[in-house]
């Protein structure tokens, strides 16, 4: 539709300027000297005649070119509202992309985060663990004896393990060791002595002395 109406105006275009031409040839003067043309005479009616043939023959009636003009503006319009649309639905869709990815990418960086900080977290109970121990052993607490275990489930560093705590070191510990068996494990009961719902350091000592004699004559029967 858009080669067609560019045909049509070129068309126009060039009749008219034919038609111009003749009239400003220099032949039109010579026919006038010899008393052939005047307002009146035979080229006048021949000149309006070309420019009426011109105009139907190029299919253009009076003011053509002023629509032709204006049907081109208005595709140009609709072209470039168009691809104002077309790029704007292409850079919400864009936009909309962006924001997931970012959101999914801020996820597991917040997941990774806290892994890392859970792991230094336990690290460092770990490590203060293993330092409660070495100074229990220069008090004279036996080697025998580990009281690693003792500060690793005094999680809040009060010097004495309540039931709740107690109750989740073994719960992690059977994860760790899939071979042993709760009954492997000494019950509460076993190591409150005085029944005050904790256990301190002391009572965790004794009961874990009579742990190992246990352990000591079970091994010598055997």
């Amino acid at each position: 539709m858009k080669l067609l109406r560019t045909i049509v105006f070129f068309a126009s275009t060039t009749a008219a300027s034919l038609a111009q031409d003749y009239r400003d040839d220099g032949n039109y003067q010579d026919w006038d000297n010899q008393g052939y043309g005047n307002d009146q005479g035979y080229y006048g009616s021949y000149d309006d005649s070309m420019g009426d043939y011109f105009d139907k023959a190029a299919g253009v009636p009076q003011g053509g070119n002023n629509d032709l003009i204006k049907m081109a503006a208005g595709s140009v319009f609709g072209w470039f509202v168009g691809g104002k649309i077309h790029s704007g639905k292409m850079a919400s869709k864009l936009k909309k992309k962006h924001a997931q990815e970012r959101a999914a990418f801020v996820q597991l960086y917040r997941e990774q985060v806290g892994a890392l900080q859970e792991f230094n977290k336990e690290s460092a109970r770990i490590i203060q663990a293993m330092e409660s121990s070495i100074i229990a052993r220069q008090n004279g607490v036996p080697a025998e004896i580990d009281t690693v275990p003792f500060f690793m489930a005094d999680t809040d560093g009060s010097k004495k393990i309540s039931k709740a705590e107690f109750d989740r070191y073994v719960r992690d510990y059977l994860a760790n060791y899939p071979g042993l068996r709760p009954e492997d494990i000494p019950k509460w009961d076993s190591f409150d002595h005085d029944h005050s719902g904790y256990i301190t350091f002391d009572e965790y000592n004794k009961q874990m002395m009579k742990e190992i004699r246990k352990a000591q004559y079970r091994a010598a029967k055997s």
